[in-house]
């Protein structure tokens, strides 16, 4: 994912440079287009809006130019696209949490666990998010039907938006078990033995909202 965010970056500040290089003046002739670009920065680019490429064809050096921005915009959509790992709660799921802590008043945590490590984030945290219109599409995305997750609507997260709360995994031991049932049917299951998640003790307790004197 950085490297491919590398290459975009590299990309997109080299048509720049070749936009302000060769079609300066002709650029300079129509409207904003000298200002959007010196707007691109390695900082801006993930947060930029993209300003919809010209349709110039009056001329080779105008169709060169135009071609060259429509370039440069894709390179720049491609960027904001989703890359990241994600806390990913279901929206069905979020509406039956949010009615069992108004009826109960128990605080829920998401815990997300990946294969090295695993990252926590409350839930009163997941609702300031997703409740902030502005952050869609650069801290949590919205999927329709993921097929991931019974093709339900769900909510990706960034996982950086929580705390990591083991910093390392050790994977159990797996195998395949036969359970005879009757009238001669069989089941077949996975069973798992050992595993340890390292726990950051203290990235928890903040998660959870606990202080140290409370333990």
């Amino acid at each position: 994912m950085q490297q491919r965010k590398a290459e975009l970056t590299s990309r997109v500040l080299q048509l720049k440079s070749t936009l302000l290089g060769n079609y300066h003046d002709l650029l300079s002739q129509k409207a904003g287009w000298i200002e959007s670009l010196n707007a691109i920065t390695n900082e801006t680019i993930g947060v930029l809006e993209i300003k919809d490429a010209p349709g110039w064809r009056a001329s080779e050096e105008l169709k060169a130019a135009s071609d060259l921005i429509k370039e440069m915009n894709g390179a720049l959509k491609e960027f904001k696209k989703r890359d990241f790992l994600s806390i990913t709660p279901k929206v069905e799921d979020l509406k039956v949490v949010y009615k069992w802590i108004e009826t109960y008043n128990v605080p829920h945590f998401y815990f997300q666990v990946f294969f090295d490590k695993v990252y926590g984030i409350s839930f009163k945290k997941i609702l300031e998010l997703i409740s902030n219109p502005e952050l869609e599409e650069d801290k949590y995305f919205i999927g329709d039907e993921d097929s991931k997750n019974q093709n339900k609507w769900t909510v990706k997260i960034d996982y950086k938006e929580g705390k990591e709360v083991a910093f390392k995994i050790d994977m159990p031991e797996h195998q395949s078990i036969m359970k005879k049932l009757g009238r001669g049917r069989l089941l077949f299951h996975v069973k798992f033995q050992g595993g340890t998640a390292y726990l950051d003790v203290n990235n928890l307790r903040e998660v959870l909202g606990i202080n140290q004197n409370d333990f």
